[in-house]
């Protein structure tokens, strides 16, 4: 048994969530553990729901503070801005700086809003992440039908984010009597490509139906004033563009000085180790895994929450580190507004308010798990 080790936790992501929820098994070996976050955790699966005023802003929400605390675990409301893995210390955003023992990065990705020239700093140009974006536009957007507008929205992205936005704007619209011009667009033949092709073609079917014009084959190459250029010289109508596609690693793990997949994140082992610093540990968008090239999807980070704290308590009391092995088939389930979804497993794909029952059915639980784990009791 260790003592007084410690054990630094950044960012709050699916994995942390789980680890702080667990914190006390840490503890109760010797360990002071740290969640190093700037605030709320904001689930995934509702974001897209939320935008689409299916969700309060408050139900996509876990207070990462109070489930830490609450299982002996320290909070610190900051971000870390620079890592030094041979003196193991992070500094902080404030100023600050911690040390640690072991750390367990959780920071996701970004979108790259510099891809596109004309992007950045442009205040129409609205990021999927991070999550409260989508709160915020959502906000703009009821703003905007307020006034008497309605704008035209482009979504720059074909794969489910992109495809669950575009749903959701137009639901959004229509539950306060506006209609939207859409344009969903994708440089890719179709949408969703790792989706079986029956799915998506009724995906491209049932966002058709809602309104939604779907350009594929389409590389937007510049923003400029209230319109997108398109490789093929094409202009594209857009008082508000909403960025779904080029992730990229965060700027983080970029800068570790440890091997990294340029576009994947931190190249970690089966343990989820980094392959160069035993000491380091990461989960989730952040985390590329060797051998393997998982979709940047929260079911992901779920699973490896458990291996996740399990190798940090292994860490602590010198005993064996388990493996994370990616499951093979996963249930992905996209949210298409109006209480409909499109839900896919494996070759396997169905359609319809039931899909939406079970999302709703899961999500919910996820979240309450965690809240009702952060209660005083």
């Amino acid at each position: 048994m260790s003592r007084n080790c410690r054990i630094l936790l950044i960012g709050c992501g699916h994995a942390h969530l789980h680890v702080a929820a667990h914190a006390a098994n840490l503890i109760e070996r010797g360990a002071h553990v740290q969640l190093v976050d700037p605030g709320a955790f904001w689930y995934s699966g509702l974001a897209t729901g939320m935008l689409g005023g299916s969700y309060e802003p408050g139900e996509d929400q876990v207070d990462p503070r109070r489930l830490i605390e609450r299982h002996g675990g320290e909070f610190i409301e900051d971000r870390v801005v620079a890592m030094n893995p041979h003196a193991r210390s992070a500094r902080l955003a404030g100023g600050g700086q911690l040390e640690y023992d072991y750390v367990s990065i959780n920071v996701g990705s970004r979108v790259d809003t510099d891809a596109i020239p004309g992007m950045a700093d442009d205040p129409t140009v609205w990021p999927v992440k991070p999550i409260s974006n989508l709160w915020r536009l959502r906000q703009h957007l009821e703003a905007r039908f307020l006034a008497g507008d309605s704008p035209r929205v482009a979504v720059i992205g074909g794969g489910p984010s992109g495809c669950e936005v575009a749903a959701n704007v137009t639901a959004l619209a229509a539950r306060h009597g506006h209609e939207l011009y859409v344009t969903l667009i994708t440089r890719d033949e179709r949408l969703i490509a790792q989706a079986p092709p029956g799915a998506a073609r009724a995906l491209q079917r049932i966002l058709a139906q809602q309104g939604v014009v779907i350009r594929t084959h389409t590389a937007v190459v510049r923003r400029e004033r209230q319109a997108l250029l398109a490789a093929d010289g094409s202009w594209i109508d857009a008082d508000v563009v909403v960025l779904a596609n080029g992730l990229e690693t965060h700027p983080l793990i970029s800068e570790l000085g440890l091997p990294t997949h340029p576009q994947d994140g931190l190249r970690v082992a089966g343990t989820l180790q980094s392959i160069a610093d035993q000491r380091i540990f990461a989960a989730g968008d952040c985390a590329a895994l060797e051998g393997f090239a998982l979709p940047r999807l929260g079911v992901f980070g779920v699973r490896q929450a458990s291996c996740i704290h399990a190798n940090l308590l292994a860490s602590v009391t010198g005993t064996p580190l388990v493996h994370y092995q990616p499951q093979k088939r996963y249930l992905s389930i996209l949210n298409l507004g109006r209480g409909t979804a499109l839900a896919t497993w494996g070759p396997f794909w169905w359609q319809g308010s039931s899909s939406m029952w079970l999302k709703d059915v899961i999500d919910r639980r996820f979240l309450d798990n965690y809240r009702s784990d952060a209660r005083e009791t």
